[in-house]
C-alpha cells in the first residue's frame, strides 16, 4: 500500500480560502492554457447515469459514503505533449506517445476527491483534501480518522503525516517566484497576514485571535490490470521510485499552490465566488472553442 498524509496550515479561515483555492486554481489553468492551449479537454453535460458509472467504476467503496452521483463533478483530460501542464506534473517516466491523464473531481465541501489516472499504464492516483477551521496548535494531532474513512489497512498503515510550511523555501530553484513568496510579499487589504517569516514555523505562534485553518490531503496510489484488479505490473523497486516521484512532485504543487495564494490574497480578497464563477465559465468557453477549431483542423487534414 502506497499512502501519504500532508497538512498546510493556512492563515485564513474557511471561507476566505475557498475564495482563494477557486481563484488559484483559475489563474494556474489559464498559465497551462499558454503553454498548450489545446492539451486539455472539459467534459461538460454529463448525464446522472453517466456520474453514477464513474462513481461505482472508479471509486473505492469505503469513499463512496462522501459522493453521490449528485456531487459537484468536473473530468478533465490532459493530453501532454511536449510540456506538461504546471499543475499535473505527476509522471515521471519518457513515452513515444502521448501522455492521457483523466482528472475526475467530486466537490463535497469541505470535503473534495479528486482521482488522477493513466489507464495505459493502470496507474490511479486518489487524492482526498478536508479542509478545517481549527487552531493551529492543534496541527499535530495524529488521528486521521477525524477527517477520512480510512479500512483497517490503511489505518495500520498510516502512522505518520507532513507538514507543508508555505514559509519555507524548497530545493528547486528553477521554480522559485519571487511574487509568490509570502516572506517576501506585503499586503495592503490584510498586513497582518504578511510577510511571514522564513523559514520559521509561523503557525505554532500563531495568535487564537487570528484566522487559521489547515488542509489536510490524503494522497493514495493504486495499480491495476486489465480488469481493474489492484495488482502491480510493476517490480517492488520501480513501484518505489514511481511513489516517491509522486510524493515529491505533490509536495511542490500543494506548496507552490498555497504561496500563490497567500501571495496574490489581495488580488482575490475583494471578490465573491459568483466571480470567479463567471470568469470560469468564460475560460471553460474558450477551451471549448479551442476543441472545435482543433477538431475541424483534423476533419480537413483526413479529408
Amino acid at each position: 500500500m502506497r499512502l501519504k498524509e500532508y497538512r498546510i496550515p493556512i492563515p485564513l479561515n474557511l471561507d476566505e480560502y475557498r475564495l482563494g483555492q477557486q481563484w488559484t486554481e483559475l489563474e494556474l489553468l489559464k498559465e497551462s492554457l499558454q503553454t498548450c492551449s489545446t492539451c486539455i479537454t472539459i467534459y461538460d453535460n454529463i448525464s446522472e447515469q453517466e456520474r453514477l458509472d464513474i462513481i461505482n467504476e472508479k471509486i473505492p467503496l469505503t469513499l463512496k459514503t462522501n459522493i453521490t452521483s449528485s456531487t459537484l463533478m468536473t473530468h478533465k483530460k490532459y493530453n501532454i505533449k511536449d510540456q506538461t501542464p504546471k499543475f499535473l506534473e505527476l509522471f515521471f517516466f519518457k513515452s513515444k506517445n502521448d501522455l492521457i491523464l483523466d482528472e475526475y473531481s467530486w466537490d463535497n465541501w469541505p470535503y473534495t476527491l479528486t482521482i488522477i489516472e493513466n489507464i495505459d499504464y493502470y496507474i490511479r492516483i486518489i487524492i482526498q483534501s478536508y479542509y478545517r477551521n481549527n487552531n493551529l496548535s492543534f496541527i499535530n494531532n495524529n488521528n486521521s480518522q477525524l477527517y477520512f474513512t480510512l479500512n483497517n489497512e490503511q489505518i495500520k498503515y498510516l502512522k505518520d503525516y507532513e507538514i507543508i510550511n508555505i514559509a519555507e523555501r524548497l530545493d528547486d530553484k528553477k521554480d522559485y517566484r519571487l511574487d509568490e513568496d509570502p516572506t517576501r510579499n506585503l499586503s495592503i487589504k490584510k498586513p497582518n497576514i504578511l510577510p511571514l517569516q522564513l523559514n520559521t514555523k509561523w503557525y505554532e505562534n500563531w495568535s487564537n485571535n487570528q484566522s487559521s485553518m489547515c488542509v489536510y490531503k490524503l494522497i493514495e496510489l493504486i495499480i491495476f490490470n486489465e480488469n481493474n484488479d489492484e495488482k502491480s505490473f510493476l517490480t517492488k523497486t520501480t513501484n518505489k521510485i514511481l511513489w516517491s516521484s509522486i510524493i515529491k512532485t505533490q509536495k511542490m504543487i500543494y506548496h507552490r499552490f498555497h504561496q500563490k495564494l497567500i501571495s496574490n490574497i489581495d488580488k482575490w480578497i475583494d471578490k465573491t465566488l459568483s466571480d470567479i464563477y463567471e470568469e470560469e465559465k468564460l475560460l471553460k468557453k474558450y477551451i471549448l472553442q479551442q476543441q472545435q477549431i482543433q477538431l475541424r483542423d483534423l476533419n480537413k487534414q483526413q479529408k
